[in-house]
């Protein structure tokens, strides 16, 4: 997280926000989470288990709902749809 998603002051890392004094730990915590589910998920497509990404990236999605994460489902989706049309 870079900025501070109440005020959108730059954070350089803190986990206190410097303008607002939000206290972010538990935000960046499930930032983090997502972003490992998501690696996991694009580790199983490539590979080639479809199926396991795409559950990966929906236990991602619930978590943390970036556009990036949608995408890649969407994408892990279709690669699962492949594999079953072969």
């Amino acid at each position: 997280m870079q900025t501070c998603p109440i005020c959108r002051a730059s954070l350089n890392g803190a986990i206190v926000c410097r303008r607002c004094r939000a206290e972010l730990g538990k935000v960046q915590e499930i930032e983090q989470r997502g972003r490992m589910l998501t690696v996991t998920a694009m580790r199983m497509l490539v590979e080639g288990d479809a199926g396991s990404a795409v559950r990966w990236l929906g236990r991602a999605r619930s978590v943390h709902a970036v556009p990036a994460v949608r995408t890649l489902e969407r994408l892990a989706l279709v690669a699962g749809a492949a594999d079953q049309t072969e």
